[in-house]
């Protein structure tokens, strides 16, 4: 029996993420029948997928270095509000959204620093700094959604190209840029080093804390951005924006390869994960289930792919 679960495992670890997004759209497609592939529903996928998109690659940079933050979402969200209430109050629109990505990148290295400082890991950190965040959010907005929002900020997250969302472009354009880092550059060199091993990182003389909080800039960065698209496309600050970003992200990424115990990834895989997380959140929509059977699955998918990419690791350590 143990021998037919090891084949088992075997076969579902070496299944690519591109064999389980076709899967889905097969699935979907005969599901739905018509009303999946059409140019409408297609472009919709691709909207919804940017910003978790931007997000996402993001955070690969601190799960390469064996970091996991939840704290994404509630970024993504405060720097919407935040623009929304500066705007509100009479700022430029444009340095409100500047100083808002300058707030999401000094939340995301601040939880860093506490992770390294005290040695805290920094999933619990981010949990923590997740329901500050949240609340500073709901602070600032009275605990509602703010609206009012200039029309030159709609080109960011509902502008279009012919068909294409102005926002795909700016993602598409960040994967490319990601995976030059990861794969032509020093810095990508010393980010698997640290995710690796970090002791043989230190040793080899890599200094793993300014890798990590360069990871944190990075992460926050993006994560603001991919709130400031949001708001855009919604033209609201919402303090409830980042819901089930955190983990929708995660798991784009661990479904796509990146390891959550660091040392691994390719934004290729990053990318499909991504679409794998978007296309079961449209077609799940599709069939009107419900919002708590979708967290269901949404949850079981994270669990697997969390245990399996474990599973793999472990087996890799045993065989060297």
């Amino acid at each position: 029996m143990q021998k037919i679960l090891r084949q088992i495992g075997a076969v579902i670890r070496n299944i690519p993420a591109q064999l389980i997004l076709l899967v889905l759209l097969v699935f979907f497609a005969v599901r739905l029948k018509g009303m999946f592939f059409t140019v409408d529903n297609l472009i919709a996928i691709i909207r919804q997928v940017t910003t978790l998109g931007i997000a996402a690659l993001g955070v690969s940079f601190l799960m390469i270095t064996a970091n996991l933050d939840f704290s994404i979402g509630s970024i993504y969200a405060f720097v919407g509000v935040f623009t929304a209430v500066m705007y509100n109050l009479g700022w430029n629109i444009y340095l409100a959204m500047f100083v808002s990505i300058l707030l999401g990148i000094a939340l995301s290295v601040l939880t860093g620093w506490i992770s390294i400082t005290f040695k805290i890991p920094r999933l619990i950190t981010s949990l923590a700094m997740l329901t500050a965040i949240s609340g500073l959010a709901v602070i600032i907005s009275g605990n509602k959604t703010i609206y009012g929002l200039p029309d030159n900020i709609k080109w960011l997250g509902q502008g279009y190209i012919w068909i294409i969302p102005i926002s795909t472009f700016i993602f598409v354009i960040l994967a490319f840029l990601v995976a030059f880092i990861l794969n032509r550059t020093y810095l990508g060199r010393y980010l698997f080093a640290v995710g690796g091993n970090e002791d043989v990182a230190r040793l080899s003389g890599i200094n793993a804390n300014k890798i990590k909080y360069i990871a944190s800039i990075i992460s926050g960065f993006l994560a603001s951005l991919a709130g400031l698209v949001a708001m855009s496309r919604t033209f609201s600050g919402s303090p409830f924006a980042g819901g089930s970003l955190s983990t929708d992200v995660i798991s784009a990424a661990v479904l796509g390869g990146v390891s959550i115990m660091g040392g691994t990834g390719k934004t290729s895989g990053l990318v499909t994960g991504i679409f794998i997380v978007g296309v079961l959140a449209t077609g799940l929509n599709m069939m009107n289930m419900n919002t708590n059977a979708q967290n269901i699955i949404k949850g079981l998918m994270l669990l697997v792919a969390v245990v399996l990419d474990s599973w793999t690791k472990r087996k890799a350590a045993a065989a060297k």
